[in-house]
């Protein structure tokens, strides 16, 4: 039975392999044919995707939590979406495939922040068609900036393709550490003058940064910047640090008997400031300090070690901080540091920058309570937009482009005005249930999940005060909100419960044994209860 079972499989692969093997030898000796590209586009990718399919099948989960930070982009398609994009439509229409297959295959339960999540998706909607319609240059439409949109929109698919099914504990901790450490290929972007000609093909995987590109044809592009900002490099220490904190957690991190570890974790912070982002810096802060009091450290030994070391790098920053290079100190220009007034200038300029966004968005936020402005603009817009622009100065065209593309630089008004009250109602209700369910995880989780359910509610604290206090940007941000979510329900296997203490059973008293021969009496129906 079992041969006749492995030859009948193996007919079946080869009946399909072959004919495809044929075909795809076929489309590659079309090389000479003016319609080669074409041919090879609409031939190889429905191959290779037939071929990878069972694959996809048995690791579509695992791949989209991998790919969820990891920036590549399809180059080959229209628009270039990012891999995340098209991994969790795949991910969400597989899993929905094998649920009607197989009934036992149920999606995870979290009422609460699936109810938020189809509210917001319909205001979405709604508020896109009321605007002009979800429109994609890339596809020849009038209407621009459905990429926008669609972001929205994907990370709510994404949500629903990562509660399709509960991670295997045994690859627990490995997938959340792939969906954090993604993020450090952005240092790929940076690479432009380090890289040989022989491999910039790279780039069209992984982008290039503005600072990588300049590398490359050695001629600034635009205006050049005093200070250069290293975001690629920023995001993967960022990542890296982020990874090594949901994997060991700080008290492992520093653990004396493990200096590797602790050397590596030091250099990723010092990869992270070199970025020259303020930003950066509070935020490895703010998650340092409040996973160090939910680990419970407080009143460890480590509390005292970190308040000395803190006073020594305070000493030693205070006066060796201006030998630092100037990305570094325009990163701890955020810290009262006597650091280089070209760095301190720089920062401030930014910060002026954001403000006049600011300060031209919050008049127009009462004409759009209702019915947002929406994410896209037409061409006509687009045009006129520049007409109006191109006589203006430099700083006053950046303010009034950013405002005309809805990135605002801040998280509420990257809700409100495109949104309304609508949309500030659904983003508040999604934010109350994510809550609601990591802090549930996190309180009766599995306790060999302790460590990923400590870091997923910290990271979720830090990116709320990001969004709300410091820095947001609704479409792009939302992204990271509902993969930490969903990423803890397919953790956990739903949403926690508390655990019910059942008090111990009543032990029957035991009977004396009588000695052999001697039986011992029933009481008769009168006598229970009564007196003879």
């Amino acid at each position: 039975m079992t041969s006749a079972s492995s030859l009948l499989r193996s007919l079946l692969i080869y009946s399909i392999c072959l004919p495809l093997a044929i075909f795809l030898g076929y489309v590659i000796a079309q090389e000479g044919n003016p319609l080669y590209s074409i041919s090879t586009y609409f031939g190889i990718i429905p191959i290779l995707f037939f071929l990878t399919l069972p694959l996809l099948l048995r690791w579509h989960h695992g791949l989209l939590i991998a790919t969820w930070n990891l920036g590549a982009v399809l180059f080959f398609l229209p628009g270039r979406p990012e891999l995340q994009m098209a991994m969790a439509w795949l991910s969400l229409s597989l899993a929905i495939v094998q649920h009607i297959l197989n009934r036992r295959l149920r999606f995870l339960s979290a009422p609460g922040v699936t109810r938020s999540l189809l509210f917001l998706a319909a205001v979405v909607l709604a508020t896109a068609q009321c605007r002009g319609g979800i429109g994609v240059a890339a596809f020849g439409s009038e209407v621009q900036g459905g990429k926008r949109y669609l972001l929205i929109l994907t990370a709510v698919i994404g949500y629903f393709a990562l509660i399709s099914r509960p991670i295997a504990p045994k690859y627990a901790t490995r997938y959340m550490v792939l969906f954090f450490v993604g993020s450090a290929v952005a240092a790929v972007g940076e690479l432009g003058s380090i890289l040989p000609e022989s491999l910039y093909f790279i780039y069209l995987l992984f982008p290039v940064s503005t600072h990588g590109l300049h590398s490359i044809i050695n001629n600034p592009v635009g205006p050049t910047m005093v200070i250069d900002r290293l975001g690629g490099l920023a995001t993967a220490g960022a990542g890296a640090f982020h990874a090594m904190l949901a994997r060991y957690g700080i008290a492992e991190i520093f653990d004396v008997r493990r200096i590797f570890r602790l050397v590596l974790f030091l250099t990723v912070i010092v990869l992270s400031v070199l970025g020259g982002f303020r930003g950066i810096v509070i935020g490895l802060v703010l998650t340092f300090s409040i996973l160090f009091y939910v680990e419970g450290l407080m009143r460890s030994r480590l509390l005292p070690v970190f308040a000395l070391a803190l006073v020594l790098v305070g000493a030693l920053l205070v006066g060796f901080v201006q030998h630092l290079p100037l990305n570094i100190q325009r990163s701890l220009s955020v810290l009262p540091l006597p650091v280089d007034p070209m760095a301190k200038a720089d920062a401030e300029a930014s910060s002026e920058w954001r403000l006049k966004i600011w300060k031209r968005v919050i008049p127009q936020i009462p004409q759009y309570l209702l019915l947002g402005k929406g994410l896209g603009f037409s061409a006509a817009e687009m045009q006129s937009f520049i007409t109006v622009q191109v006589n203006t100065g430099l700083a006053e065209a950046s303010e009034g482009g950013t405002e005309f593309v809805s990135d605002y630089h801040n998280g509420p008004l990257s809700v409100i005005v495109p949104f309304g009250i609508p949309g500030v109602i659904g983003f508040l209700w999604f934010v109350a249930a994510s809550w609601r369910v990591l802090y549930k995880n996190y309180r009766y989780g599995n306790p060999a999940y302790a460590k990923l359910n400590n870091f997923l509610l910290v990271y979720f604290i830090v990116r709320m005060i990001f969004f709300f206090a410091i820095f947001g940007n609704f479409y792009s941000d939302f992204t990271v909100f509902a993969g930490l979510v969903g990423l803890s329900i397919s953790l956990n296997g739903g949403v926690a419960k508390p655990f019910i203490l059942l008090p111990p059973p009543k032990s029957r008293p035991r009977l004396l044994r009588l000695p052999q021969g001697v039986r011992r009496p029933v009481p008769s129906q009168a006598g229970i209860g009564h007196p003879v």
